[in-house]
């Protein structure tokens, strides 16, 4: 358990540091560039922690006055750096020029720093203060700004010519005093011109490669970006679909929640249920489906509302719990639609036939029949209530074709039972 905690205790502070989506809106591109300058100064942070440390050890080793110097004077400089950099990043955090100036400034500050440093350490680590140079550039990648990366490759170029023409090689001494034309041609054939060859070969086939997955992540952030819009489109719109879907279905809610019809429906349509041979899971769900409609109030803050005032795991139950309740509404409409079609003399084949369509799942058939018995033996607007004789013979002569055979002979067979439940209600 501990275990658990301390990973999730960590996992949220390296995300909280280092997350670039973060509590972002990838959607918002002033916001997804506010947090990779977010991400990024964390991470200048954490190198200017390691060129310190080494810049120190370096300065005890060698005890110079000049190395201890270097090293205290790197201090002011990366604070006052550091204070411009959240300046900007946090002083207007929708402004989208004051955030691309961050990046660049952000970007500049690990050019100067990886060339400052491997000054520094030329002679004593010179590969490992190679190594900075593409450090800084992985990290500048990681903007996934394909301009930007263009920018620091020619930038890089520069650098990477200017610390092997004056530290790596020492060609301003050696050639001092040389016209361009003669000091290519001493120049050229030497070894140290194969190395320098190499050097910006390799560094330039690393270049294409960060290129190449800056563009790729470019290209996928763009696209997840596109997807989200449209998804949201389609979300919005879809809201209100089924807000509007749920007002239709509450607005007729009164005609269906008599207490009384409810009750006598769930109580015959679960001793039904249980005649006809179904299994106790599935009496069960008849015994909830039957009164589920009695608790639309539950689901009339998604209309007042609206749905996207509520979280995930809410919204998810609450449609789903919507659907069932307008499905038994349905159900209910179909009793009364049947009734009135056979009373009015209307109940021609086509009307049949969309009947047997509309829930046809044998579950949903019990329910039905007992609704429609409940439904004919009570007094409606449209018709007064019929006596027990009447409504089965009309389940013997009319009503048995919206069921399956074996169910109304059920009903049938325990029709006394049924009748006493209606009775004795």
């Amino acid at each position: 358990m501990k275990k658990d905690k301390f990973k999730h205790l960590t996992k949220h502070f390296f995300s909280r540091l280092f997350g670039f989506e973060e509590n972002v809106d990838i959607t918002d591109d002033v916001m997804v560039l506010h947090r990779r300058n977010i991400v990024i100064k964390n991470i200048i942070f954490l190198s200017n922690i390691v060129y310190s440390i080494i810049l120190f050890f370096i300065a005890a080793v060698n005890n110079e006055p000049s190395d201890w110097l270097f090293s205290a004077l790197s201090f002011p400089f990366t604070f006052f750096l550091n204070n411009v950099i959240n300046r900007l990043i946090f002083g207007e955090r929708h402004d989208k020029t004051k955030q691309e100036v961050a990046m660049y400034v952000e970007a500049i500050y690990m050019f100067i720093s990886a060339i400052l440093i491997y000054a520094r350490l030329y002679g004593n680590f010179e590969t490992a203060a190679y190594i900075l140079i593409y450090y800084a550039v992985v990290v500048i990648s990681l903007y996934q700004s394909r301009r930007l990366i263009m920018w620091t490759f020619q930038g890089m170029v520069a650098g990477i010519t200017f610390i092997h023409f004056v530290w790596t090689y020492k060609l301003t001494e050696q050639y001092e005093g040389l016209g361009i034309l003669e000091f290519l041609k001493q120049f050229l054939p030497t070894k140290e011109a194969q190395d320098f060859y190499l050097r910006i070969v390799l560094f330039t086939i690393f270049m294409l490669v960060i290129y190449s997955i800056v563009s790729m992540g470019a290209y996928m952030q763009e696209e997840r970006k596109n997807e989200l819009m449209k998804r949201r489109e389609v979300q919005s719109d879809f809201t209100n679909i089924v807000t509007d879907l749920y007002a239709v279905v509450l607005s007729s809610k009164r005609a269906f929640l008599d207490r009384q019809h409810i009750d006598l429906v769930s109580k015959m349509s679960s001793r039904l249920g249980a005649y006809y041979g179904l299994n106790n899971k599935q009496v069960e769900y008849i015994e909830q489906y039957a009164v589920i409609h009695m608790r639309a109030h539950e689901i009339e803050d998604l209309v007042q509302k609206g749905i996207e005032s509520e979280d995930y795991d809410n919204l998810k139950k609450k449609t789903s719990l919507g659907t069932m309740i307008a499905k038994r509404f349905q159900l209910a409409q179909k009793a009364e639609d049947i009734a009135r079609a056979h009373i009015e003399g209307v109940a021609n084949d086509k009307f049949v036939t969309e009947m047997r369509a509309i829930q046809p799942a044998i579950e949903s058939q019990v329910i039905l029949l007992a609704d429609l018995y409940v439904t004919m033996r009570s007094s409606k607007s449209y018709k007064r209530p019929y006596p027990n004789a009447a409504v089965i013979q009309l389940f013997e002569k009319s009503f048995y074709v919206y069921f399956e055979s074996t169910l109304v002979e059920r009903f049938l067979k325990f029709k006394t039972d049924f009748e006493k439940i209606y009775n004795e209600y």
